[in-house]
């Protein structure tokens, strides 16, 4: 009777075994769902760690992964931290001790082992009872992170959650080194753009850093749009490489000190339909396909009056739009062969005065929404000290609607006085 109930008693712990198995890969099969929907690294590190937390059953995952650079160990993505990043020595605390060994640790009572790092729990107020850790190695074999799971919810973490977090932790590697890869290919094509903008706008030392500051302004513009982050990095893209067609602008006429002649003026229009031309030959990928026709359209119109194709209204790409009151705000307030910058006063009226006819309505009421702060820092890019130290605090909070007010209203306080003070330094420059 008593080897009955032994059996019974084995039968009856392996089958509750199975159906917490069969409950964790449910769980590994909904989130792998997920994974593969997701597009970016944070994005996919973060479905790997509500995963974790799920399937083991824990209060908290984080996921570190290894600064080569720096020799450190980073938080990508924790529980409980948000957007906080934590960072370490590699060799630290028990995620540290997981990459030097390339061991699984597991912690029943971390506050008694000498390799717990409480510094931690001390900055994030938590408290940490159980842990355990597993490196995640790339296809050589390096160790390129470590899984952290805390605190079991009931009880402390078995053999069976060990082996469940390092499948996780293989599924996991494999999908981060590829996103990591991923990461670098679009820093690498980051780069390329930035500096072809560049070379681009040296061809005449007056637009150095143009492209760059008609990129942050229509950032700025996107965002008050409520743009994504998958349409701001289009309209980015867009926006480096809407001058690229002046490589085939002849010198004396891009550079020339003084106003163009209307033979000179129209030759110069040409660069948007060579934008287009050069870029139609690129290849982007599909979501990218639209680049060519937003780079080659920031002169449109939306009366349609403009130039190449005489675009009207919303046949102009929004993006487009966008651009063109980020192209003329730089260009009116820089310094040009014929003339010094505009007041900031005078630039605003015709911003104004050009709505409706030029420039898109609902774009321009997004560009005077802005916080003129942020404004004045891309403007002071150009200048060699950081922008948020060379231009006012006090500018915070205040929209560009605002400071237009004041100019109407002839108001003389400290923000005009602030805003005169920055502004006076483009026009010493010109």
């Amino acid at each position: 009777m008593d080897k009955l109930n032994d059996t019974l008693s084995e039968l009856k712990e392996q089958n509750q075994n199975l159906l917490e198995w069969k409950r964790k890969l449910s769980l590994i099969l909904e989130y792998s769902g997920k994974i593969s929907a997701a597009t970016d690294l944070s994005e996919i590190l973060k479905v790997i760690t509500d995963e974790t937390k799920d399937v083991l059953q824990a209060d908290r995952c984080s996921v570190f992964l290894v600064d080569k650079k720096k020799d450190e160990l980073f938080s990508w993505v924790a529980h409980g931290l948000g957007k906080r990043q934590i960072r370490f020595p590699k060799s630290t605390g028990l995620a540290g001790a997981a990459v030097v060994t390339g061991e699984t640790i597991n912690v029943k009572d971390a506050y008694n082992d000498e390799r717990f790092n409480p510094e931690i729990d001390q900055k994030t107020g938590y408290f940490t009872k159980t842990i355990l850790c597993i490196p995640m190695k790339n296809r050589q074999g390096e160790t390129i992170g470590v899984f952290q799971v805390l605190n079991k919810l009931d009880g402390v973490f078995a053999e069976q959650d060990a082996e469940m977090l390092r499948l996780l932790a293989t599924q996991a590697a494999g999908i981060i080194e590829n996103a990591m890869l991923y990461e670098e290919m679009k820093k690498s094509f980051k780069s390329f753009i930035n500096t072809l903008a560049e070379a681009v706008d040296a061809r005449d030392p007056l637009t150095a850093g143009h492209s760059s500051r008609v990129c942050s302004y229509a950032v700025l513009i996107a965002q008050k749009m409520g743009y994504s982050e998958k349409e701001i990095e289009r309209l980015q893209y867009a926006a480096l490489l809407h001058d690229l067609g002046k490589i085939g602008v002849k010198e004396g006429v891009l550079t020339k000190p003084g106003r163009l002649d209307e033979k000179e003026y129209s030759h110069i229009q040409t660069h948007t339909s060579v934008t287009r031309k050069i870029l139609e030959q690129t290849y982007f990928k599909k979501e990218f396909k639209d680049i060519p026709l937003m780079a080659s359209s920031h002169h449109e119109k939306v009366d349609g009056t403009g130039y190449p194709q005489n675009l009207k209204g919303e046949k102009i790409p929004e993006v487009s739009r966008i651009m063109a009151i980020a192209d003329v705000f730089d260009a009116l307030t820089s310094k040009r062969h014929y003339r010094g910058p505009m007041p900031l006063q005078k630039v605003f009226s015709i911003l104004k005065e050009e709505t409706g006819r030029k420039f898109d309505p609902v774009c321009m009421e997004a560009f005077f929404k802005l916080d003129l702060w942020d404004v004045m820092k891309v403007m002071f890019e150009r200048e060699e000290k950081p922008s948020s130290e060379t231009v006012s605090a006090k500018l915070k909070g205040v929209t560009l609607q605002e400071l237009l007010r004041k100019f109407q209203d002839g108001v003389k306080d400290d923000i005009i006085e602030n805003v005169a003070q920055y502004y006076s330094r483009l026009i010493d420059e010109g």
